[in-house]
């Protein structure tokens, strides 16, 4: 008798990545599992219990499409190419500590229209500075994702000083796809590995606790600060930073307001001192009614 538990652990990340028509592997699935550090024998029971999973060519997957894996990861490969040959830039913006590519490019799931979704980490205190800066040297190099042209193109949305790094407090309830997002994160910049922020945010092995011990790494060098960049934080350290750091704050939470009224469907915005957070359209709740409802459906109520 397989037990319910184990039955959540397999349907979750199934269902989760079925919402976002990536199907998995048999490894991925054990990476994958909810809360459950399950072998392969015991994965394939459970698949073997839910007859509705779909199974073709070593994947596993949920519902009536097609798997588009072969295409994705080549789009995919198009994206890291695009990491690699503009990850140096990041060394030209002052105040930036880290740069993590996430969601989707994260886990190689690229469409026609994907962009490169960032995690930005700056300094305190000058994280709007960081922004500001960011921005300007994206439109300049035409690096930014624009509403018509998208692929491949940065996006920077998520920024974090280096005051608040734990990100537990802006979960929602059974925040499935925030523990999805921790596990499938990339450091791009300074180098290809996690620093203190994964640390920080240790609490989310409790749900992946495979995931957490194979953290998706890349071989990026390690790039140092431009002499440029580390001239301009000196010269905006003291008093003058202090004023350009209050005016762009300013100025850029009227412009994000402004957005927010414009484009706001089920916003998930937060723009203070420390958080920059500008989802305009967030997911999170669909997924998690998706995948409650999808686990009641196949396997019954499971907690």
């Amino acid at each position: 008798m397989i037990s319910q538990s184990h039955k959540k652990a397999v349907l979750v990340p199934i269902i989760f990545f079925s919402w976002f028509k990536f199907p998995l592997t048999l490894n991925e699935l054990k990476r994958y599992s909810w809360r459950r550090d399950l072998t392969e024998e015991e994965i394939g029971a459970v698949v073997k219990s839910l007859p509705k999973i779909k199974q073709s060519q070593g994947l596993f997957w949920l519902g009536d499409w097609v798997p588009e894996r072969d295409l994705r990861e080549k789009l995919a490969q198009k994206i890291w190419d695009k990491v690699r040959q503009w990850r140096w830039l990041f060394s030209y913006v002052p105040f930036v500590h880290q740069i993590y590519v996430t969601n989707t490019s994260a886990y190689n799931n690229v469409g026609e229209n994907s962009d490169i979704d960032l995690l930005v980490i700056g300094q305190a205190k000058r994280l709007w500075t960081m922004r500001a800066c960011l921005l300007v040297i994206f439109n300049i190099f035409n690096l930014r994702v624009r509403s018509m042209d998208r692929f491949a193109k940065f996006s920077p949305e998520f920024y974090l000083s280096d005051k608040v790094l734990d990100v537990q407090s802006l979960a929602i309830e059974q925040d499935y796809y925030l523990s999805y997002w921790l596990a499938d994160m990339v450091p791009i910049w300074p180098d290809g590995e996690h620093r203190q922020f994964r640390q920080v945010n240790q609490w989310f092995k409790n749900d992946l606790p495979t995931a957490w011990h194979k953290p998706k790494l890349k071989k990026y060098c390690y790039l140092s600060v431009s002499w440029l960049r580390y001239l301009v934080e000196k010269i905006l350290s003291g008093s003058w930073g202090d004023r350009l750091e209050a005016w762009v704050y300013a100025k850029q939470r009227r412009m994000i307001e402004l957005n927010l009224r414009r484009l706001g469907v089920n916003p998930e915005v937060i723009a203070n001192r420390d958080i920059i957070k500008l989802h305009f359209n967030d997911r999170r709740a669909r997924v998690r009614d998706a995948i409650e409802q999808a686990l009641n459906d196949l396997a019954g109520k499971v907690k």
